[in-house]
């Protein structure tokens, strides 16, 4: 297994990770209209309650794999990953139905989290496997089947049965079924010649990296999920609707932009850290925290300027009132998401404990818990929205700060700070713009910036790849011109 920059990978991720951020944004629109604020947002509260325990319970032996992983032995982590897997989703499904039982959640809205968080192991281990090895492509392929049946699933269950538990299981199915190219392929390759049995010092080594994880992906997942319950609680399902609705459609820019980068770059960096090789895995971080800032910043400049036409085409009329009030603090606190997990936290993956991703999620949760309880009651969905981004904010701290020195993320300090500025230059054009010559005039020169600017910087930065991309599409046309004298 050769290791280089990445750049290949994160091309190959990003593509896949846009494709299916465009279908999973033509799912929202669809929920929207298709369901009620009520029913769409017990959807979502259901997916949240999934998230939180599958997080607890068996997101840790995803990243456990990864951190322990070694390609002498590929087929028996691949292995030891389901089995623990497998063995973690029942107390995963126990948790599920505890909370049913004490009414916390509606048991039909149990039965179908319970679906999802069994699918979700399935997915999440098969992508795990293949990311390890270096397979993106297998990444790809499940990543888009997952988005094309979970849409084209849960609009069929939410017309033939219109409930939410319809439309978890139909989501789930939608994970599960995608993963199955991932599984044929290596059934066909990794474990040709038959299944080795896991050795139990593999299995021993992924539990101790793994058990500070556990605590801390469910902490995390309970701090960046709280507010939607607690809004629910002192509100409705229906008010959770627009809010979580917002929340998704970011996911689908700055968190799918996000993972896909951390994705090719960080398993390079990875493979450099175990050689030895410094100053060659912080060139390809350096790259990562580049792309990551350009990404929150157009991505935050974007939604500013562009927020309300964007909405009131994907979301259903009723939901936009709400999804401009609680923007701003969800924009913030969906950036220092992006920092704080995909760039700042991927120094456990490179020699750091995993304790301090324990920490980071303990503060996070502290931090996230007592701002909802201040916030929401008085305040509503902005409060929510508020007390998200405080718990970010509280996270990303532990990690600048408590990482080892040696250890510490490089920050391109320059480049960061002409991101910044650059973005807040075409923020203040494009408000000027719409009070000068109109919401439509000023639009189209806001789309325009962002474009320009944009592709300017990602072309000279070689982010995406692109500047390489272009010389491919570039020197075959530059060959035949100068054949033809021109």
């Amino acid at each position: 297994m050769s290791a280089h920059s990445g750049e290949r990978d994160v091309s190959i991720y990003l593509a896949c990770r846009a494709l299916a951020a465009v279908i999973n944004v033509v799912s929202v629109a669809l929920f929207t209209r298709l369901s009620s604020p009520d029913l769409y947002g017990q959807y979502l509260i259901g997916f949240s309650i999934c998230f939180i325990v599958y997080s607890l319970t068996v997101q840790w032996a995803v990243y456990a794999h990864f951190g322990t992983f070694r390609q002498e032995a590929a087929d028996r982590f691949a292995l030891s990953l389901l089995s623990i897997s497998a063995i973690a989703l029942a107390p995963a499904l126990l948790a599920i139905w505890v909370l049913a039982a004490l009414s916390v959640i509606d048991s039909h809205i149990a039965w179908g989290s319970a679906v999802l968080s069994a699918c979700f192991t399935l997915h999440f281990a098969g992508t795990e496997i293949s990311r390890s090895h270096l397979k993106p492509g297998l990444v790809a392929v499940a990543t888009i089947l997952r988005s094309l049946l979970s849409l084209g699933l849960g609009s069929a269950s939410l017309l033939l049965f219109h409930e939410p538990a319809a439309l978890l299981v139909a989501v789930g199915l939608g994970y599960a079924l995608g993963t199955v190219p991932v599984y044929l392929h290596f059934a066909r390759t990794l474990w040709r010649e038959g299944l080795r049995q896991p050795v139990g010092a593999e299995i021993a080594a992924m539990l101790r990296y793994g058990w500070p994880l556990a605590i801390a992906f469910g902490a995390s997942a309970a701090a960046m999920n709280i507010d939607r319950i607690l809004l629910e609680h002192h509100a409705d399902a229906a008010t959770v609707a627009p809010y979580g609705a917002v929340m998704d459609l970011m996911k689908q820019t700055f968190l799918v932009l996000a993972e896909a980068i951390s994705a090719g770059y960080v398993a390079h960096a990875r493979i450099h850290m175990m050689r030895g090789e410094r100053e060659a895995a912080n060139a390809v971080l350096r790259r990562d925290f580049v792309s990551q800032a350009f990404v929150v910043v157009f991505g935050t400049v974007a939604f500013l300027l562009l927020g309300r036409l964007v909405f009131s085409v994907v979301l259903a009329p009723a939901y936009l009132d709400m999804a401009l009030d609680v923007l701003p603090a969800l924009l913030i606190g969906n950036a220092l998401l992006v920092l704080r997990a995909h760039y700042f936290g991927q120094v456990i993956y490179l020699g750091a404990s995993s304790l301090i991703e324990l920490a980071a999620s303990v503060v996070m949760i502290a931090a996230a818990a007592c701002a909802a309880l201040l916030l929401i009651e008085p305040m509503g969905a902005h409060g929510a929205a508020l007390a998200f981004a405080i718990g970010q904010a509280a996270a990303l701290v532990v990690y600048v700060v408590g990482a080892p020195k040696a250890l510490r993320m490089p920050v391109d300090w320059p480049r960061a700070a002409l991101l910044v500025g650059l973005g807040g230059l075409i923020l203040a054009g494009g408000f000027e713009a719409e009070a000068l010559f109109g919401p439509v005039a000023g639009t189209a020169l806001s789309v325009l910036a962002i474009g320009a600017a944009s592709l300017v910087l990602a072309i000279r930065w070689n982010i995406f790849n692109l500047s390489a991309m272009a010389q491919k599409l570039a020197s075959p046309l530059l060959g035949r011109l100068a054949k033809r004298g021109l």
